[in-house]
């Protein structure tokens, strides 16, 4: 199943990317400045705290993946 390694194999190219990661860290900041703003609205908080949950799920996704790969490598195929 040369697909879990495939699929791995992008996932980490993208995680080590540069633009990559300063996208994912860039929205980050974003949100927590919102967070940070006493003049946020409840609106505002809301939308912040959809996206970092978003960016967490990606997060899980890439790492789900890696880990997938783990488990493919120790059986051995």
């Amino acid at each position: 199943m040369a697909g879990v390694k495939d699929k791995a194999a992008k996932i980490r190219r993208l995680q080590d990317d540069p633009t990559f990661k300063e996208v994912m860290e860039g929205v980050r900041m974003l949100q927590v400045s919102i967070f940070m703003d006493p003049a946020s609205t409840t609106e505002a908080l809301d939308e912040a705290h959809d996206i970092i949950r978003a960016l967490s799920k990606v997060e899980d996704y890439i790492n789900t993946v890696l880990a997938d790969e783990a488990v493919f490598d120790k059986k051995g195929r």
